[in-house]
Formats: C-alpha cells, structure tokens, sequence
C-alpha cells in the first residue's frame, strides 16, 4: 500500500466512522455496518481493503461508544443498548460491543468494497 491508497484507505475510516456515529444513535448496529460500507466504498480496493476498513470502523464505532457508556452511564446509550441493563454490569456490555461491532463492519467493509470493483 503506497501513500496515495493508505491516506485514501484512513479517509475512508473517518467518513465511515462519521457515517456510522451519526445513525448509531438510531439503530446501534446499523451503524457499523452503514459505516463499513461507506468505508468500503471510499478505499475503492476491493472487497479485501473494505473488509479492513470496515473493521477499522467498526472497532472505532465500538471506542466512541463505550467511552460514551463508560462516562455518561447506560442510561444515556442509544435506545436499543440500554435495554441490555439486565444482562448486569456496564462493562459486560462494551466488551460484549467490540467484536459484534467489528463483524457488522467487516461485512459492511467487504459489501461496499465490492460494489466499486
């Protein structure tokens, strides 16, 4: 990966990232997987570099949530998360986030890489 592709491939992230944050707080997992496919388009390298931008977005989607639980509390989590307050503490929840946030991005990543090839 030159210069050129890998500031495409974080530019890619970012807008992913911006993507995903703001439908987050509508559908919480739809918005790692909008997120991916953003991403995945952007890169432009194939399902491989959408597949990896899409986790990028994914576990960065995850980051900003849990910072955002972790200090503001459940109570202030999207709708569809707080109703997880029964499965016990907080952190359960946030390490329960990552890796369903990383797969949703992932397959998000590699839809959207594969519709610009």
């Amino acid at each position: 990966m030159n210069e050129s592709d890998s500031q495409k491939f974080w530019v890619g992230v970012i807008g992913g990232l911006l993507v995903a944050l703001v439908i987050n707080y509508l559908i919480t997992i739809g918005g790692a997987f909008a997120g991916g496919i953003v991403a995945g388009w952007i890169v432009r390298g194939g399902a491989k570099n959408g597949g990896k931008a899409g986790v990028y977005v994914g576990l960065l989607n995850a980051v900003v949530l849990a910072a955002a639980i972790l200090v503001y509390g459940i109570e202030t989590a999207p709708g569809d998360i707080s109703y997880l307050g029964f499965l016990g503490s907080t952190l359960f929840i946030v390490v329960a986030l990552f890796p369903l946030f990383g797969l949703f991005g992932y397959v998000g990543g590699l839809i959207g890489g594969s519709l610009t090839k």
